[in-house]
């Protein structure tokens, strides 16, 4: 050690421990090597003159100790071999013994876990000094025997002066020399690898038969070498039958076969250990008649086994009136088959049937308990939850309704003066009918229908939106309604929001008309020169009328849309030709093109569209629906304007006094009707009528400039007037 005058210790090729036994690290705080000749490790931590680390640096000793054998005829003690380990950066020890196979002994491994260990006499704990080659070590009773030690340990141990004996042969006990003497009597002769006589259970030697030699040869030829094939019995024939997927073990060392299932997910069978034990199997044909075999009788003299060659991919093994096809194999099997009958080529065979397409379940027919969602929320699965509510349409349209008047269809003569008024919640499409009262009619009104969700007869699932409509025929609870009429807000809300209510769409309702007018095949020109002819006014029944004694695809609400659309532009003393003016343009004439009115239609619409790109199209989309949304809020604002026009006035001035340059924009409107005012209006539709009343890039505005644009006088680009009637 450096500073001693002695042999230099050189640590950088210090073997770690790595012992499954010792992996763990330690605590300890690493040591340094720089002691005087005779120092303990710990002695050695403590000098300051050493350059090595200790840490994880370990002293190995190999030895053995003397186990006494009471209740054998070959032997009195056994000799079993140990590794002591000694661990100089906290001067503990671990003793461990290596695993021998076959050696019958149950605990091999660690024997002594990793500790400081107390001398015999109570004086301390062991040291590394108290270990030598050729001396006994002596701890908890049991005298261990050292024969020799690591290069390392005797270098160190050198270095410290402490020197080492020449290694030792640990001694054989009696059974270790009889096995020895087996097998070099074994190797002696060149034509014979196994002993021909053996010692029985009293020592004395016995003479084995051929057959005997034989076996015992091929187990020591061929243990541990076990072929593991796929094979599978197909049961699908008989009744609730299917196939089964086994792994086949043949065992080389004694031509014995093992069957074990390969274990499904979620088959609905128990995972038995083995479906047939180890054993070997007689070549048998497979059971024809009733019942199959559980087990096999003792096999004839002549009787022909399963071998190695028979395991191949395409054959069939027999096993208990079951047949087996093998399918494939695993590497180890392809190079025994290689090596052993020449077979190169390997072809696995395509024996899993083709996945079953996933079972569709069908939800159970409504039964009337309860609400529909909530009924099937409990279908789907067995933890019971509420169903989840979509607040899509209630974020939309909040709290608006639209109403309609019913009349019973095809009633008795007593039921024909029943009025009924239908309302439709959008938020939650659920309907509510109260009946009317009629006097003198004998028949009490009040509530019809409880607000519910009610399931369309027609088309299976809830009524929507677009099922509602003037002319339309609704069935509910096994009573045929006719809607007859409806309010004018609900006629507005349901063209500002065409896109739900697809007849009360002025675009498509027109289109169909121009393209019906286009078409000689309708007679819709004649009927409406004819119309004219006999003085017949403009009346929406009678429009509607001729539509449907011509067949034509037009109902009562669209032909009311096209006649309120025209009385708001001014058009109040029309008829019959002065309608077909204002629908076709000055280049087209009446029944001008003979075809269908649907194909016509068609073309017209897809010549609109021609020449946009879908991102045109989405956004032409996507400004329609937002027109819509801002013009039903600007009215909605205005009304309630003139319904609290001095709370108005007071919150506006307010926001517009705190305001820096004493001005309103988009975020002082949004706080006065979304805070203070309370509107009640949906986050989409202030979204919408704050960004057509203040667009980007836009100048705010005067508390003055306000009053001007609610009460519809201002010079604003963008006023009340014009978002309310929904210019794009």
């Amino acid at each position: 050690l450096s500073g001693t005058g002695e042999k230099a210790l050189k640590l950088k090729d210090v073997p770690i421990d790595f012992d499954s036994t010792n992996v763990s690290a330690t605590a300890s705080v690493g040591r340094r090597a720089g002691a005087t000749k005779g120092a303990t490790s710990t002695d050695l931590g403590a000098s300051q003159g050493g350059a090595a680390d200790l840490e994880k640096k370990v002293l190995r000793f190999f030895g053995y100790f003397d186990e006494t054998v009471t209740e054998s005829a070959i032997e009195k003690a056994r000799v079993r071999r140990v590794t002591i380990c000694y661990f100089l950066e906290d001067d503990t020890i671990s003793v461990s013994e290596p695993r021998q196979d076959n050696s019958g002994i149950a605990f091999q491994g660690a024997m002594v876990k990793r500790h400081q260990i107390p001398r015999p006499d109570g004086q301390g704990n062991i040291h590394f000094q108290d270990i030598a080659v050729g001396e006994t070590l002596t701890f908890y009773g049991r005298t261990f025997h050292i024969t020799d030690c690591d290069a390392f340990t005797r270098d160190f141990m050198a270095a410290v002066g402490l020197d080492m004996a020449p290694g030792q042969t640990a001694p054989t006990d009696a059974y270790s020399a009889t096995r020895t003497k087996g097998g070099a009597s074994a190797a002696a002769g060149p034509k014979s690898t196994i002993a021909q006589t053996a010692l029985n259970a009293s020592g004395a030697k016995v003479k084995l038969s051929a057959t005997e030699v034989r076996a015992a040869k091929q187990f020591f030829d061929k243990d541990r070498q076990v072929l593991r094939l796929k094979a599978v019995w197909d049961d699908s024939k008989n009744l609730y039958g299917e196939k089964h997927f086994f792994t086949l073990y043949y065992f080389l060392s004694d031509d014995t076969i093992e069957l074990v299932e390969d274990a499904a997910a979620n088959s609905g069978r128990d995972p038995f250990p083995s479906f047939c034990r180890r054993q070997r199997i007689v070549k048998s044909k497979p059971k024809t008649d009733a019942g199959l075999s559980f087990g096999q009788k003792e096999a004839n003299a002549d009787a022909t086994f399963y071998s190695d060659a028979d395991m191949q991919i395409g054959n069939e093994v027999v096993i208990f009136g079951r047949t087996f096809l093998i399918y494939d194999y695993d590497k180890f099997t392809r190079e025994h088959m290689k090596q052993s009958f020449g077979i190169t080529e390997y072809k696995p065979l395509d024996v899993k049937e083709p996945p079953k397409p996933p079972v569709r379940r069908e939800p159970p027919p409504y039964n009337g308990y309860g609400s529909e969602e909530d009924s099937l929320a409990s279908w789907r699965s067995l933890d019971m939850k509420p169903p989840r509510k979509d607040n899509t349409n209630f974020e939309k349209y909040g709290d608006a309704t639209v109403k309609f008047q019913l009349g019973l269809e095809g009633a008795s003569p007593n039921d024909e003066l029943r009025r009924f008024v239908l309302t439709f919640f959008l938020a939650d499409t659920t309907i509510a009918i109260f009946e009317s009262v009629q006097r003198n009619s004998g028949i009490l009104g009040g509530k019809f229908l409880q607000r519910q969700k009610v399931v369309n007869a027609e088309t299976g699932k809830p009524f929507v939106a677009s099922d509602f409509y003037l002319g339309a025929k609704v069935t509910v609870n096994k009573f045929r309604f006719h809607v007859a009429s409806s309010d004018e807000r609900s006629l507005s809300f349901m063209e500002e929001h065409s896109t739900d209510f697809p007849k009360a769409n002025i675009n498509a309702v027109v289109g169909k008309i121009q393209a019906m007018l286009l078409s000689s095949r309708t007679g819709l020109a004649d009927a409406f020169a004819e119309a004219d002819r006999s003085g017949a006014a403009l009346e929406v029944n009678k429009l509607a009328a001729i539509f449907e004694s011509l067949g034509l695809d037009v109902c009562l609400h669209e032909a009311l849309t096209v006649l309120r659309y025209f009385e708001r532009n001014g058009d109040v003393n029309l008829n019959y030709e002065v309608l077909i003016s204002r629908l076709l343009d000055i280049s087209e004439s009446p029944a001008s093109i003979d075809a269908d009115w649907r194909a016509i239609h068609q073309q017209r619409t897809n010549a609109a569209t021609e020449g946009l790109s879908m991102r045109d199209k989405v956004d032409l989309q996507h400004r329609r629906v937002e027109a819509t949304t801002a013009a039903y809020a600007a009215r909605s604002l205005l009304e309630q304007y003139h319904q609290r026009r001095h709370l108005f006035h007071t919150e506006f001035k307010f926001v517009t006094d705190y305001a820096t340059d004493g001005k309103i924009g988009e975020p002082e409107f949004r706080k006065v009707v979304q805070e203070k005012l309370q509107l009640g209006f949906a986050q989409q539709q202030v979204d919408a009528l704050a960004k057509k009343l203040f667009p980007a890039g836009s100048r705010r505005i005067t508390f003055e400039e306000l009053l001007r644009i609610l009460n519809n006088n201002s010079n604003y680009d963008h006023n009340l007037a014009q978002i309310k009637e929904r210019r794009e």
